[in-house]
């Protein structure tokens, strides 16, 4: 089960109010304190275990490659299948098979920082992800530590999502609106801002600087903030660029933290109305049929 979808069996959405009580300033500064450290923690160690078989593989690939165009007037049918073969490999071990570069890519402090929060997102694009047995085996140890701290974080940060929410079904409620119409208003105040924050704004900045059509904009954004995350769309840690903009990519991190609050709120909502529209009807059913049982008593 994503992350999302447990914070959305976790919630009670009418439960959220403008007065937090899910602790002081202070228990919030060491929980952000306490998480920003480990994900530091979590990125030195990543880089650590990863960054030499890193290179390693770069310097196979560029091997692999020079001695390819070297000998491939004289090469085999057999000889081209174990080059493809090799490239084929290096390709789904997270190796691109263009570009020359020996150096460490992927596991840089700043990637490794942002494939920490991916991680314990449990977005998982899937286009960085650790290839040694000490780094597989520290990523579980890792997540299992991090994911919880990261539900915790999230308590916060949903009522930053809310609170937009909150204070217009106070405006509401000072006009004179009934709670039912505030709650209505409200929920519908709440879906609508977060769906042009999160799912209608973003595209267009994709579309100028990813080259991704609207459309594409849509589907990336709603699968990395439901943490569906294909990895068939990346911006953040996207392996086949070169020099990301690390001011871009935070800034993506941000939104996709605040967005997977939002649709974690949203999804509660919907399964709310679902729950809501079971029991009526169920409600219903019982009265129908209770009258049919009262009129079969009249009739006989």
């Amino acid at each position: 089960m994503s992350l999302s979808s447990q914070l959305s069996y976790s919630l009670d959405f009418p439960g959220l109010c403008l007065r937090d009580e899910t602790g002081t300033k202070v228990q919030k500064g060491v929980v952000l304190l306490v998480y920003i450290s480990y994900i530091m923690f979590g990125a030195l160690i990543f880089g650590a275990l990863e960054r030499d078989f890193e290179v390693q593989q770069r310097h196979l690939a560029v091997k692999a490659k020079a001695d390819f165009l070297k000998n491939r007037s004289n090469m085999t049918k057999e000889d081209v299948r174990r080059f493809v073969q090799m490239m084929t490999s290096l390709i789904l071990s997270g190796i691109p098979p263009t570009g020359n570069k020996t150096t460490v890519v992927f596991w840089t402090f700043t990637n490794s920082f942002i494939t920490c929060i991916i991680t314990l997102s449990t977005i998982g694009y899937g286009t960085i992800f650790p290839k040694t047995s000490g780094g597989q085996m520290f990523c579980v140890v890792f997540a299992t530590i991090g994911i919880p701290l990261t539900i915790m974080l999230f308590k916060y940060i949903f009522i930053l999502v809310y609170l937009p929410s909150e204070k217009f079904g106070i405006y509401l409620q000072q006009k004179g609106l009934n709670e039912k119409n505030v709650y209505l208003w409200k929920s519908l105040f709440f879906a609508a801002t977060g769906s042009l924050f999160f799912l209608v704004l973003p595209p267009f900045l994709f579309m100028s600087l990813e080259n991704w059509s609207y459309v594409e904009g849509i589907y990336y954004s709603f699968n990395t903030i439901s943490t569906i995350g294909f990895g068939d769309y990346t911006v953040v840690s996207n392996p086949t660029k070169d020099n990301q903009d690390i001011t871009y990519s935070i800034l993506l991190l941000i939104w996709n933290l605040y967005g997977l609050a939002w649709i974690a709120l949203l999804f509660n909502l919907i399964a709310s109305s679902f729950k809501e529209m079971g029991s009526r009807l169920n409600k219903d059913t019982s009265e129908t049929e209770a009258q049919e049982q009262k009129e079969s008593s009249s009739s006989g």
